[in-house]
């Protein structure tokens, strides 16, 4: 199934890290997945299974990375 990459940006390190350590724990962050799945649907996608958390950008501004289960199939 393909997975279509998504990037949020970080309101600052310390948050991106706590967050981070989140799903290092293997817990999840409902409300910025919610803000992922938003953004797969505001780009025309429909997604088909839960972001998946990748990790943090290195660059500046810090960037939490996703990648979102998408359907690809043309309706007919």
């Amino acid at each position: 199934m393909p997975k279509l990459p998504v990037e949020i940006e970080a309101t600052d390190h310390i948050e991106a890290r706590q967050i981070e350590a989140i799903y290092q724990r293997g817990e999840r962050h409902q409300v910025l997945e919610d803000e992922v799945t938003e953004a797969v649907w505001s780009k025309g996608w429909t997604p088909v299974g839960k972001p998946i958390f990748i990790g943090l950008s290195n660059g500046a501004p810090v960037l939490y990375r996703f990648e979102v289960p998408v359907e690809t199939s043309i309706g007919g």
